[in-house]
């Protein structure tokens, strides 16, 4: 199953799955686009289908994949991030827990124990509060132990624009 928190693989290498969304009647896969090397056309594997980058939002590190109807998957539900509480980065090799240090209109600043820290198979893994997708792992500085995730918002507001799939 196509789900959240799930892996893909691209090139020969393990990826996470941030989200499975619903835009225009279509399910899409959400991820983080720095994991691919060309972008729109980029071919990848997941549930043992291959499939096809859709688009990429560059300005947001976002990339989406048109899934077809009859693959099986499970939309993700997406909230609000609250600042100061805990949170939790999952996917499906292991969870690492943290706080939303800070949370702006299209990133989420993190704060993880030195000790546990994401590792680079992790970026686009979902962040999770209450058990809703809040934001999608982008990037680490390991000397300050933060990192940077794409707020799950970003997402949540592409349904009100009107795009062409080249457009995303």
């Amino acid at each position: 199953m196509i789900k959240s928190g799930g892996p893909f693989f691209y090139m020969g290498e393990r990826c996470t799955i941030g989200a499975v969304i619903s835009l225009k009647g279509l399910p899409y896969m959400v991820t983080v686009s720095h994991v691919f090397r060309h972008g729109e056309g980029d071919h990848l594997t997941v549930d043992g289908t291959k499939l096809t980058v859709t688009s990429i939002l560059k300005y947001f590190d976002l990339a989406l994949v048109e899934l077809p109807l009859s693959c099986v998957f499970e939309i993700t539900e997406l909230g609000s991030a609250a600042e100061l509480e805990r949170a939790k980065l999952v996917n499906d090799i292991h969870s690492i827990n943290c706080r939303v240090v800070n949370a702006g209109s299209s990133l989420l600043f993190l704060g993880f124990q030195c000790y546990n820290m994401p590792e680079p198979g992790d970026s686009g893994s979902p962040i999770l509060q209450t058990g809703k997708v809040i934001g999608f792992m982008s990037s680490i500085m390991l000397d300050t132990c933060m990192g940077i995730a794409i707020s799950s918002s970003i997402v949540r507001n592409l349904k009100s624009y009107e795009f062409s799939k080249k457009e995303l």
